[in-house]
């Protein structure tokens, strides 16, 4: 059985789930719990479902009492997608009715459907199922650090939900009802992981996103908040230094820091994560709330590090910007004529990521950084 199927099958039996539960039942399933499930990890795959299908039920079994939360005024990006845009597109589709299947808003949509089709229509490519999405983009550490625009992905990857801010989601739940804002009750359980597929660009945070301009580059950012090149903070901006300068003390090519920081930006967010499967990286992490659980991964560039099992050297390797950006640069020059490939290519053949394409949206901001921090330019 295909994937597609089987998911199929499993929201088939989500959907039956939810028109059996018994409105006692989902009152009680409505009520907080401090433990964030990893359903369909563990325990029975029926006492999963059925969490899943209580969950919602107790989520929808009432008319929100709030109203939407403001989409705000968009920032000019000319080009660069926030996700204020993204909260913002999600929102003229309330109402749109949940089709299992389903990616034409005009017929309905299925969660993930829709969460692909408001990325779509500015034009970033996601893949068409949860289990996919849950792999996009970058690890955001808890709900209390997320975004708009941030994918909430819950009872292990059978859900998702677009978060819009302010304790608020949206998402396109289950049949016999339509997408709708609603508070976010991934806050209170069986959320399994948040991932950011764009840039941060919230007014909230004073935060300018960088404007492309006719010739591909990309202006300094200005904000109330601070914000360096590009719109980095000063830690992101710290960490871009060093990847520039090293690049230099080591006499290679511009283009070596290009692709280094493209690839930090798609991997990281420029941020030094650690992750609670690696022994010792919490301490070596700047930035505590800098949380990933990606495997094995730590570190600017998500470098797999375990024991032995990996080949990107030691965990103090890893979470150090020098010397993961030595690792990332041997790999690189290790490859003929790197020099002349496709930012997302002589990325891909460093890291081996599922998905190679990711790499190339971000070689305009890369280079724009390393323009800015390089005395060569780039």
């Amino acid at each position: 059985m295909s994937m597609d199927a089987a998911l199929g099958r499993v929201q088939e039996i989500q959907t039956t789930l939810v028109q059996l539960v018994h409105p006692r039942l989902a009152a009680s399933a409505a009520s907080p719990t401090s433990s964030a499930s990893t359903a369909g990890a563990s325990g029975s795959t029926s006492a999963a479902l059925a969490s899943f299908g209580q969950a919602l039920a107790g989520a929808l079994g009432s008319t929100p009492t709030t109203a939407p939360p403001s989409a705000g005024t968009l920032l000019a990006t000319s080009g660069v997608t926030t996700g204020d845009q993204i909260a913002a597109d999600a929102q003229k589709y309330v109402g749109v009715p949940y089709l299992w299947g389903g990616t034409d808003p005009s017929k309905g949509l299925d969660c993930s459907g829709f969460v692909q089709r408001v990325y779509q229509d500015l034009g970033i490519s996601l893949p068409r199922v949860v289990h996919d999405q849950m792999q996009a983009g970058t690890p955001v550490s808890s709900l209390a650090d997320a975004k708009p625009g941030d994918l909430l992905i819950s009872f292990g990857g059978e859900h998702v939900a677009i978060y819009l801010g302010n304790g608020k989601a949206i998402d396109a739940p289950v049949p016999g009802q339509t997408i709708q804002v609603r508070d976010a009750w991934e806050k209170y359980g069986n959320l399994t992981a948040i991932r950011r597929v764009v840039p941060d660009g919230t007014m909230a945070d004073s935060t300018v996103a960088p404007a492309v301009s006719a010739g591909g580059s990309i202006s300094t950012a200005s904000a109330s908040g601070g914000t360096g090149v590009a719109g980095l903070d000063a830690s992101q901006q710290q960490y871009a230094q060093a990847i520039v300068n090293r690049v230099a003390e080591r006499g290679l090519p511009t283009q070596a820091a290009v692709d280094a920081i493209s690839t930090a930006l798609q991997e990281s967010s420029l941020r030094m994560y650690w992750n609670p499967k690696v022994a010792g990286s919490k301490a070596l992490a700047p930035d505590q709330s800098a949380e990933g659980t990606d495997g094995y991964s730590v570190g600017l560039f998500q470098q797999q590090v375990n024991g032995n099992a990996f080949s990107w050297g030691t965990v103090s390797d890893a979470m150090d910007p020098v010397a993961s950006t030595d690792a990332f640069l041997n790999r690189l020059t290790a490859n003929p004529g790197w020099q002349s490939m496709p930012v997302t290519a002589a990325d891909q053949a460093v890291q081996g990521s599922a998905y190679p394409d990711a790499y190339a949206k971000w070689e305009a901001e890369a280079r724009h950084i390393v323009s800015a921090l390089s005395p060569m330019g780039a």
